[in-house]
């Protein structure tokens, strides 16, 4: 089978939720999930289907696009360059101290979210991964009972 964008994405994001639900290497959690979702995003907007980053921007009126990217990527970034400036790599350090592995629980929200928008299926892994992220951050969702709906039916779900 020829390697295609999408076929990337499916595989960096099934690698991050394994590696994730193992807890092992965050770092290379957030760097997979982070190329999935770009890609995910991509596709997306070529098929014509709102990625969940239209979703962030209307939930965050008047805040600027890349304002919201800058937050997808900002441990990413730090990830995969060193800064020119002293200055600039003090922030970048600043920054990763900040990390921890919850960072990765919403970037793998996102993708799991888009990978849906295109395919309207999904691997068995995706979907534990989304009950598991609605059953503990029921207050995002727009039907905050699905959460309680979640964790009945896997109470194991909860920290």
């Amino acid at each position: 089978m020829p390697l295609t964008p999408f076929l990337v994405a499916r595989s960096q994001l099934l690698t991050a939720i394994d590696l994730f639900f193992e807890d092992r290497d965050p770092v290379s959690v957030q760097a997979l999930a982070g190329n999935a979702r770009e890609l995910l995003e991509s596709l997306c907007r070529l098929r014509g289907i709102e990625p969940m980053t239209e979703l962030l921007l209307r939930d965050h009126p008047g805040r600027p696009k890349k304002d919201i990217y800058a937050a997808l990527n900002l441990y990413r970034n730090c990830f995969k360059h060193v800064s020119g400036t002293k200055a600039a790599r003090k922030d970048d350090q600043l920054t990763l101290d900040q990390f921890d592995d919850t960072k990765n629980e919403y970037l793998l929200y996102v993708c799991v979210e888009d990978y849906l928008r295109l395919r309207e299926k999904s691997p068995v892994a995706m979907q534990i991964l989304q009950a598991w992220f609605c059953a503990l951050h029921a207050e995002l969702l727009t039907q905050p009972e699905l959460g309680e709906i979640f964790l009945k039916a896997a109470p194991e779900f909860a920290r």
